[in-house]
């Protein structure tokens, strides 16, 4: 897992996760899925969510990670890149609550699987109730 925290004078007002998911194939890609990501209301609406995305998002690029994918309202997340179709390309662990929330991004220059590829994630994140 790789985390990211956003700070102001010592107080911890943001925080990030990026967890590795594992692809039921012999695909050669790595993945990542965000979650949580997390930032105090009283500092909500400032871009310190953008922030901690985008270092995200750079920080995976450059450990050459081929996709990250998000769970969460598509309407916040597709300004950064996420995008459906990506999205669909990858099937989560459990049935998804509200399917449209799925969206994926390709980060580096991949070869995205032909069919619908299964993953794993890691045991935080293997819980029916969160999908």
């Amino acid at each position: 897992m790789k985390s990211l925290v956003a700070e102001l004078g010592g107080k911890l007002i943001g925080y990030v996760c990026y967890s590795p998911v594992f692809l039921k194939s012999t695909y050669d890609l790595s993945g990542y899925i965000l979650s949580p990501l997390a930032v105090s209301p009283e500092y909500q609406s400032q871009g310190i969510g953008s922030a901690l995305i985008n270092s995200g998002i750079d920080m995976l690029t450059k450990d050459g990670v081929g996709v990250l994918l998000v769970y969460g309202d598509p309407g916040y997340y597709q300004r950064f890149g996420f995008k459906e179709e990506i999205g669909r390309l990858f099937v989560p662990p459990y049935p998804l609550t509200y399917p449209v929330g799925w969206t994926g991004m390709t980060l580096n220059a991949i070869t995205t699987p032909d069919t619908p590829t299964k993953f794993d994630c890691v045991s935080a994140l293997s819980k029916p109730a969160l999908w």
